[in-house]
């Protein structure tokens, strides 16, 4: 009787056990669905705000909301036309202020590849901020900044048009960050 449970244990086993066949998956593609509703959200390069530094722009709905960084087109300030519309923060190229051809035409910062905002130490900024890797406009503490608060270790940011010290607040961004 043992031998024929494993005789019968064996036969089992083996059966199958040379079916090496695969079957084959075949992926379907799935197709993806937008909504009707679905917009393209704008970018928005401010990097000649502060040189190389990022950061976003306010708004603003007339240059006098600027104070004095350009004047104000389409809703942004920093325009010009003319190099007098910069008050002294760079010279106009291009219909934007903060360009250069030498530090002595930069409010804050030196020239550095066209463009004010460069610096080498903290004394080069002039009150915008403190020198980090080349640029101004970085802080630790809201006295580090002649525009706006610091947050997340930059200047120019705001709460209300009071802390833009001539500019106006506007989505936590003073709209004269660069002055």
């Amino acid at each position: 009787m043992k031998h024929l449970l494993v005789v019968v244990l064996v036969v089992v086993a083996a059966c199958g056990a040379n079916d090496r066949s695969h079957s084959t998956v075949t992926s379907v593609p799935v197709p993806a669905y937008q909504a009707e509703n679905a917009k393209l959200v704008a970018s928005i390069d401010t990097s000649t705000i502060f040189g190389t530094q990022t950061q976003a722009q306010a708004l603003c709905g007339s240059s006098s909301d600027c104070a004095g960084f350009g004047t104000c087109s389409s809703g942004t300030c920093g325009h010009c036309g003319s190099s007098s519309d910069c008050n002294g923060h760079g010279t106009c190229s291009s219909g934007t202020c903060n360009h250069c051809g030498s530090s002595s035409d930069c409010k804050s910062g030196t020239c550095s590849n066209g463009t004010c905002g460069g610096c080498g130490s903290s004394s080069d900024c002039k009150g915008n901020g403190t020198c980090s890797n080349g640029s101004c406009g970085h802080c630790g503490a809201s006295s580090d900044c002649n525009v706006g608060t610091c947050s997340n270790g930059t200047c120019g940011h705001c709460g209300a048009s009071s802390d833009c010290k001539g500019g106006t607040c506007s989505g936590g961004t003073c709209s004269n960050a660069g002055a």
